[in-house]
């Protein structure tokens, strides 16, 4: 919706876009517990902000409040905890009228940077970081001073560090702010893995980082870790392998050794002799039973007649 010509979200879009953002940022690690608030307006003079303590990770609508900017609730029928570093976000958004969403994170490497005094230089990493810009460090002290200090800065910068306390981003969508916080973190991590802390009283090291060219001051060095140490692992001395006996199997035999006895094999007892195959008997065949021989003269003749007849016929 538009008003007075500057285009807000709607209640709904606003509670929406901060449950999604919530989530999203208690993802990467960059809400600790109950730690920190986000806030999103939604016309000249209403913005709806997370209560005190709340879960970013399980945020529900129950847990946002739409205040006016005196940080007066409205539409809540039950009193509701409102953070404690509301006013910064109130002073930002009196401040510079394109702010529409507020985030108060703890990204870990910048949180270390903030607890190490360092700030934030343009840097020319990728377009994200470039687009971070200058982020300067709020020292410790109230909210309404903190909230003051931001005032001053929060027209031309777009994040701020709070010593030991995170980091404040601010932007023209929840994206936006999101985005940001996205790119300190990676400038906070690239820086760390350089090496190089930065200066504690100007933010600039000039590259030197025995000390600071452009106001003499020593720089903040990382804190040194302890170098790891070698783990002494207690390795078995190698034991010769036992010989192993075989029945049968000599063992290794090595030069000038005497050529073991071997045992006696007991002969092999002589095979019991096959009897010779009997040829089969052949039964034997019986004699035919010879002519009868004629009796007398006149059968030998009748017999001559026969035989010579047939033969006749043939």
């Amino acid at each position: 919706m538009v008003i007075q010509g500057v285009a807000y979200l709607s209640d709904f879009e606003a509670k929406k876009a901060i449950i999604e953002m919530a989530r999203r940022l208690e993802a990467k690690g960059w809400l600790v517990a109950g730690d920190g608030s986000m806030s999103v307006r939604v016309g000249p003079q209403a913005v709806w902000v997370t209560v005190a303590g709340a879960d970013k990770a399980a945020l529900t609508q129950d847990m946002l409040v739409r205040v006016d900017m005196n940080g007066k609730a409205m539409l809540s029928a039950k009193p509701k905890p409102l953070p404690e570093d509301l006013p910064i976000h109130l002073k930002i958004y009196q401040e510079n009228e394109n702010a529409q969403c507020v985030m108060h994170t703890y990204p870990a490497c910048a949180a270390v940077m903030g607890m190490q005094g360092q700030t934030v230089q343009p840097a020319a990493f990728s377009p994200a970081v470039r687009a971070l810009g200058r982020v300067q460090l709020l020292p410790a002290q109230n909210v309404d001073a903190q909230a003051q200090a931001v005032s001053l800065l929060c027209r031309t910068d777009k994040a701020v560090l709070l010593e030991n306390d995170g980091c404040l981003t601010w932007g023209k969508t929840p994206a936006d702010a999101a985005h940001l916080v996205e790119a300190l973190d990676y400038y906070a991590a690239v820086t760390a893995k350089l090496g190089c802390a930065g200066c504690s009283k100007c933010g600039s090291c000039g590259g030197h980082c025995t000390g600071c060219s452009k106001c003499s001051a020593p720089a903040v060095q990382p804190m040194a870790q302890p170098a790891a140490q070698p783990v002494a692992m207690a390795v078995p001395s190698a034991q010769p392998a036992q010989p192993v006996s075989l029945p049968g199997v000599t063992g290794l035999i090595q030069p000038g050794m005497a050529l073991p006895t071997l045992p006696k094999q007991q002969a092999a007892p002589a095979p019991a002799p096959v009897p010779a195959a009997q040829p089969a008997a052949v039964p034997a065949m019986e004699a035919a039973p010879a002519a009868p021989k004629p009796a007398n003269a006149r059968d030998a003749a009748m017999a001559e007649v026969i035989r010579r007849t047939l033969k006749s016929f043939q």
